[in-house]
């Protein structure tokens, strides 16, 4: 009897163990998703991997695209919801973002110990454009990251216990045209 429990432990822990495998392993790719107005690419951290970078495109116009992303923190801050609507300084790949980023929702989990932090870049850019520079910086750099960094009157680690996240860009390029058919959706064959 123990040998057979033992032998039911031991494939039931396999079983688990192989699940778990794939579940992370797609956690690593693209997921394109599609909503009312707007069609999503999103890809989780390397570094904290419940932080989420989203490129977006509304389908109101097909050709441009933002960038959301998310920093979780476990930091115990009062003054956290305060960074609602504030435009924090960020570093793209070492690069200074002038314009910074925009907090765009501070939402509390787990009863407030641990918050997500979600920031718009600034702006819609032209998808050719945009998809050329995250490229060339991720072919240059071998990462794509987003840094939280100082300016007067903020200190990223006052908030955040983790200030930056790196993505792999691997496949944007495809998954990002993906996203751009969804928003032109079918195409209609005119006969006369």
């Amino acid at each position: 009897m123990k040998r057979f429990l033992f032998f039911i432990s031991l494939h039931l822990f396999l079983f688990l163990l192989v699940i778990a495998y794939q579940a992370q392993a797609d956690e690593h790719k693209w997921n394109v998703q599609e909503f009312d107005t707007y069609i999503t690419t999103t890809k989780a951290g390397e570094i904290t991997h419940g932080d989420k970078l989203r490129f977006f495109i509304n389908k109101g116009d097909c050709s441009r695209m933002g960038i959301l992303f998310t920093f979780s923190t476990m930091r115990d801050n009062k003054n956290l919801n305060n960074l609602q609507n504030q435009t924090l300084p960020i570093k793209i790949n070492g690069h200074t973002i002038y314009d910074g980023a925009k907090v765009i929702l501070v939402q509390p989990l787990f009863g407030g110990s641990m918050n997500i932090v979600m920031m718009q870049a600034p702006g819609l850019k032209s998808i050719e454009n945009m998809i050329s520079s995250i490229m060339s910086w991720y072919n240059q750099d071998n990462f794509f990251g987003i840094q939280l960094i100082s300016k007067q009157g903020f200190n990223p680690e006052d908030y955040f216990d983790i200030t930056d996240n790196n993505w792999k860009m691997d496949g944007l390029p495809e998954k990002i045209s993906e996203a751009q058919s969804i928003c032109y959706g079918p195409k209609v064959i005119e006969t006369s």
